[in-house]
């Protein structure tokens, strides 16, 4: 009889009663518990053979400071990520690694936030990465490439989208010919046009002209997404087929006039809707439509030493020149995407920001070197309002420049505030700017903004956070 079965007809004795049913009290209650215990007690720990961690190394790099270890207290207890970044980098500027007890809390952050994995990996040290190899979930902290194994490429589309795409970037960088061939296998073997399109997207890690050819191919995919995306890879490659065609389009299709580029009317864009071979190189999202689309897919192709080389002049007059005519806008926001390729990319960003709105502009400065959108929002935000000014500084990766800073501070000050920020000091600029012009400049800020309690503290951590790695005095 099983241990069911027997519990079963032990609950019916008891139901009826020992007496009635002509037993053993005592008898009943010992069976009970036996029965019980043996179908429903809780079953001994299983005994699991773990080997011994290897012994932690010794830490032979210089740790943070007393004063380090307290700001980074502060700045976990705030949790604010964009300090923490600042944090790392100025650890990792003075050459050191975060303090022992903080490594646990680090690699936590940096796995629940993988945004800040860059910055908490560069201050982990040799006892941080040792830390990071007891656990799977660490295993982006070894700087071993443990990582790139875990998965087999033979498993790798079973996974979720998220994690597919992770684990064939990691292939790509860890053996970048074999990964190229399971791609091309697989984008020919695959149905579903999500699979394709992960395989297609996955070239981005270390593309290089070896995989033009994957790429042409997918351009004649029927899927929306598979297409779209290797058009977007292709024009990144510099000496594509793609570029070529496109720069051909431009010499047929464009005529220069009165500065700047006019459409031929009796060229290929003439007609509003592109031929099937146009077509194969434009986007299908619906954004290069019509002649306008056309003319900005095409400039979006050839990257900006097209126009130094067609016009035998520098970026700066070549900018100029492209931002004249009736179509600079389309040739701009094609351009736009090119902007960080050129040799000197700040006129071209000046002219594509001038032209563009919204979150094109957004997006656009966000692409950009640090310094060259903080220089580019300098120049062009002179007629700015308030928002606009502060959504652009928001796409800044912080900490700014000491230049941009002061340049940005005066921006801020000669702005009326709106109704909803009247009298508080911009967050962003005091979050993000350096805090040594912030602090040399505080009686100003405090002048024009009174109102600034919240604001004052987040740049007194900021000064504790700078002087805590420069040793200097404060200036609060």
């Amino acid at each position: 009889m099983s241990v069911q079965a027997q519990w079963d007809d032990v609950v019916r004795q008891l139901l009826v009663g020992a007496h009635r049913g002509g037993g053993d009290p005592s008898a009943l209650l010992d069976e009970c518990a036996a029965v019980g215990l043996a179908g429903f007690g809780a079953p001994l720990p299983v005994v699991v053979e773990v080997a011994e961690l290897a012994a932690a190394p010794k830490v032979e790099e210089r740790v943070v400071s007393a004063a380090a270890r307290e700001v980074f207290a502060q700045i976990v207890a705030v949790d604010d990520q964009v300090l923490l970044t600042e944090w790392c980098g100025k650890a990792r500027a003075a050459g050191v690694v975060a303090e022992h007890r903080s490594l646990p809390e680090l690699l936590v952050l940096g796995t629940t936030h993988p945004g800040l994995r860059s910055a908490v990996a560069a201050v982990l040290g040799s006892r941080g990465r040792w830390l990071a190899g007891t656990r799977p979930g660490w295993a982006w902290a070894t700087g071993t490439g443990v990582s790139a194994d875990l998965v087999d490429l033979a498993e790798v589309l079973d996974l979720p989208s998220t994690q597919r795409l992770a684990a064939l970037r990691r292939a790509r960088r860890a053996d970048p010919v074999g990964t190229r061939a399971f791609l091309v296998e697989q984008f020919a073997a695959q149905r579903r046009a999500a699979d394709r399109q992960a395989l297609v997207t996955s070239l981005e890690a270390g593309l290089g002209p070896e995989d033009e050819e994957l790429l042409e191919t997918a351009l004649d995919d029927r899927a929306i997404g598979v297409h779209d995306e290797a058009v977007r890879l292709l024009r990144t490659l510099p000496s594509s087929a793609l570029s070529a065609r496109a720069a051909e389009r431009l010499d047929r299709g464009l005529v220069a006039t009165g500065g700047g580029f006019d459409v031929r009317m009796d060229g290929l864009w003439a007609e509003a809707l592109s031929s099937p071979v146009e077509a194969r190189d434009l986007l299908r999202d619906g954004s290069e439509v019509g002649v306008g689309g056309r003319v900005r897919g095409a400039a979006a192709s050839v990257g900006t030493t097209y126009w130094t080389n067609r016009l035998g002049a520098d970026d700066a007059v070549a900018a100029d020149a492209v931002s004249r005519g009736p179509w600079a806008a389309s040739l701009l926001r094609g351009a736009a995407q090119r902007v960080a390729e050129a040799a000197d990319a700040s006129p071209w960003a000046v002219a594509a920001t001038r032209t563009l709105s919204g979150m094109e502009q957004l997006e656009m400065l966000a692409s950009l070197p640090a310094e060259l959108s903080a220089r580019t929002v300098i120049a062009v935000s002179h007629q700015w309002n308030y928002d606009l000014l502060d959504h652009a500084c928001s796409q800044l990766p912080a900490p700014w420049s000491a230049e941009s800073t002061a340049a940005l501070l005066e921006r801020y000050t000669a702005m009326r505030d709106p109704r909803w920020r009247a009298g508080r000091p911009p967050a962003v600029l005091l979050a993000r700017g350096d805090a040594e012009v912030l602090g040399a400049n505080w009686a100003r800020i405090t002048e024009r903004w009174p109102e600034h309690s919240i604001e004052l503290e987040v740049l007194r951590l900021r000064m504790r956070l700078s002087q805590a790695f420069d040793r200097k005095e404060p200036v609060l």
